[in-house]
């Protein structure tokens, strides 16, 4: 994981949080899985990133 910039990462989990916030309002449901999904993927290979 050497590769990944922290930094980078952190600001791609924003801006997929702040895109599920928004598919919430407006309730798009294959919005909302889609920006999850990649939320939740974001935040584990954060946490991996955090641990090495």
């Amino acid at each position: 994981m050497s590769g990944i910039d922290p930094k980078d990462l952190d600001e791609a989990i924003a801006r997929s949080f702040k895109r599920l916030q928004t598919a919430v309002a407006t309730h798009s449901e294959q919005s909302i899985h889609m920006y999850r999904q990649a939320l939740l993927a974001l935040v584990q290979l954060r946490a991996q990133v955090a641990t090495k």
